[in-house]
């Protein structure tokens, strides 16, 4: 199989082009600081794909504001006290000619008051879907008002900072989800009920950002793509809200799937599946990024001949931090798909933290 199109350069609009189809996808690494600033493993860690030939390197969840603190060790871009440390990371990332978006995150009702502080606050007062989030408190008009502020200038401390660019955390239950979705929306407000309203605080964020940034900044949304619960939204009114906010400032559009091309509910056709279906739908201009327990390289070439753009790699780089130079060089039988003794794991780049928690939950067999 040829894989000369996973390395052909991807324009951006005029505002930048992707050396590469390769993303490494955004995950959390549980190894920054405790004031919220990248540790110097993290800082290593995201290197090293960097330079081993990532067209572009998201960057773990970053929360915007306090309250939004929702992992162990989870980093913030909630101060200007933080541009320091997102300098050292643009820095480490850009030098190697891949494009640096830092993923701006607010955890809503998953965010921790051990964390944060704080009792967490959410769009109304109820429970993430499965019941297993601490109860919020609804956020005031005010709250609203200052967590769009917060995501502006968390956009705009990394274009201070040096980031290529940046991307919303619209997906996988957090805030932006809690606002669009009936499950955790109850609000009677201009923030909820219509779907106008609940897409609303998505809309205002967009401008938000693109008053601080300018309309040269690249700007990605990552979306979960449908709900599984039959009251909770479908794929067709996540294209919907993705007509409303990517004419506001939206350059990538980012489809977050646990497993790609296979969703959780059946009204769309048999022969397609989310992200095809929003492929379709947005404008040609738009690159799609597709996700979801993508580990070789058949399986992103598949990806890029569906039509979808751009191919995000998760836990394979953690496994292989050399998986697009393999890849690249016709060395793809190289490439490992699990560890299965701690003497494996230990060997590979990442950060102590990380390991710790693989032990318990990822690769290592036990």
């Amino acid at each position: 199989m040829s894989y000369k199109e996973l390395f052909a350069p991807l324009p951006i609009g005029n505002k930048l082009t992707l050396k590469n189809r390769i993303v490494m996808a955004p995950m959390t690494t549980i190894s920054g600081k405790e004031d919220g600033s990248f540790s110097s493993q993290e800082i290593s860690y995201l290197e090293q794909r960097a330079k081993d030939g990532v067209g572009l390197v998201l960057s773990p969840a970053c929360y915007c504001h306090k309250s939004g603190h929702a992992f162990e060790r989870q980093v913030g871009s909630h101060s200007d006290e933080m541009i320091e440390s997102l300098s050292r990371v643009a820095d480490v990332i850009n030098r190697h000619g891949a494009a640096s978006f830092l993923q701006i995150h607010h955890g809503g009702n998953a965010a921790k008051e051990k964390f944060s502080g704080m009792q967490p606050i959410a769009p109304s007062a109820v429970h993430n879907r499965t019941k297993t989030s601490e109860l919020p408190a609804e956020m005031t008009e005010l709250q609203i008002e200052e967590i769009i502020e917060s995501f502006a200038m968390a956009a705009l401390r990394a274009k201070k900072a040096g980031w290529t660019g940046i991307e919303l955390h619209g997906a996988n239950t957090y805030l932006f989800q809690q606002f669009f979705s009936t499950l955790t929306n109850r609000r009677t407000d201009k923030w909820g009920g219509s779907f106008e309203n609940r897409a609303r605080f998505a809309c205002e964020v967009v401008k938000a950002v693109r008053i601080k940034v300018g309309n040269d900044y690249p700007v990605a949304y990552r979306v979960s793509p449908e709900e599984p619960d039959p009251d909770g939204y479908s794929v067709y009114d996540c294209i919907k809200l993705l007509e409303l906010i990517v004419p506001l400032g939206i350059d990538i559009v980012h489809v977050s799937s646990w497993e790609y091309g296979k969703g959780v509910r059946n009204d769309y056709p048999k022969d397609s599946h989310p992200t095809l279906e929003i492929r379709k739908a947005l404008p040609e201009n738009i690159p799609v990024i597709g996700v979801g327990s993508i580990t070789n390289s058949e399986q992103a070439m598949k990806v890029i001949n569906s039509g979808i753009e751009l191919v995000a790699i998760g836990r394979a780089l953690i496994l292989n931090h050399d998986w697009v130079s393999k890849v690249e060089a016709d060395r793809s039988d190289e490439l490992i798909e699990k560890v299965s003794t701690l003497e494996e794991l230990d060997k590979l780049q990442i950060p102590d933290r990380m390991k710790i928690y693989m032990r318990r939950w990822w690769f290592a067999e036990k």
